[in-house]
């Protein structure tokens, strides 16, 4: 009876193998699409064309490749054309389609607009991590106000109330968010207040230099000493920005033991090469690329928080 049974069980793990191995061998489409925006700025109001390119990179043929949903802001009136109705790719395919809208009030007062959007096929993807795109919209000629406080904290994830005590002293640069182009500096106060009053709307990057005895505790980890901010048009003065500092040993310079008299002696009895010998140069440094580099990132990130922290179902139209 065992041996019945056993060759029983072989003869279903035989008959499913089959099964499995069909299973295993239906390949799915393989859809990339990505985009790109007409222009590098627009005014308000203005039409914007997006080209969007869309390629099969596998070897079966995609059934009605179509917009799925999507996110946007700061634009109207987007056609999404034959990206809603769908087509189909063949494998290997490549095929270019636009959309159309237009900015609004709402990319003035920010800097930006955007349009974000995924596409996928009725039979299937095989790898979806490439299925979505996004364009950004830079829609400059707005200015506003920017202020914040630096407070004293012990970590990046300190928290300011109106009670915590300030940073006087910390001087804050605001430069474009690719660190090129500075725009204005300021000094906080008594109270830890800075405040720039004209600066443009978008993304910009704010250094800190703390005076001897403080550490900025900017990022996430507290370790870096600038920060991304966005400016926007509105009708609030309230201080947007609140970075911690905390307080730190002050390193003192290390001195040499005195003279012996008769060195002194012999030294009061050379001026000429006392005169001569002049003080140890000043090491200095320039982390500007460094600034630069870190600032880029974060803008590339910015985008995406953006886009995960704003979702909204677009209403098409054809």
């Amino acid at each position: 009876m065992r041996k019945l049974a056993a060759a029983a069980l072989v003869g279903m793990v035989v008959a499913v193998l089959p099964a499995t191995g069909a299973l295993a061998a239906d390949p799915k489409p393989d859809i990339a699409v990505s985009s790109a925006a007409d222009k590098a700025n627009y005014a308000e109001g203005e039409t914007f064309t997006i080209t969007v390119t869309v390629k099969n990179k596998s070897s079966v043929d995609a059934k009605r490749v179509h917009y799925t949903g999507g996110d946007s802001e700061g634009v109207e009136d987007v056609a999404y054309g034959v990206l809603s109705t769908g087509f189909d790719l063949a494998a290997g395919a490549t095929k270019t389609v636009q959309l159309t809208g237009k900015t609004n009030r709402m990319a003035w007062q920010a800097g930006y607009g955007f349009v974000a959007f995924s596409l996928a096929a009725d039979n299937g993807e095989a790898n979806d991590a490439d299925n979505v795109t996004s364009v950004r919209l830079l829609v400059g000629g707005a200015f506003d106000d920017l202020g914040g406080y630096v407070f004293q904290g012990e970590s990046s994830g300190a928290e300011w109330t109106p009670r915590t005590p300030g940073v006087p002293g910390v001087k804050v640069v605001a430069t474009s968010a690719d660190g090129k182009t500075k725009y204005a500096e300021a000094i906080t106060d008594a109270k830890g207040l800075f405040r720039f009053a004209r600066l443009p709307v978008g993304d910009v990057l704010l250094t800190f230099t703390a005076p001897a005895g403080w550490k900025i505790l900017a990022g996430e980890n507290g370790e870096e000493n600038y920060t991304l901010a966005q400016v926007r048009v509105d009708d609030s003065d309230e201080p947007q920005i609140f970075v911690p500092a905390k307080k730190v040993a002050v390193s003192s310079p290390s001195t040499s033991p005195s003279a012996s008299p008769s060195a002194s002696a012999s030294a009061s009895a050379l001026p000429s090469a006392s005169a001569s010998a002049g003080p140890g140069l000043p090491v200095t440094g320039d982390n500007t690329m460094l600034l630069v580099g870190a600032a880029t990132a974060a803008v590339a990130v910015g985008l995406a928080l953006v886009l995960v922290a704003r979702r909204r179902r677009l209403h098409l139209r054809a």
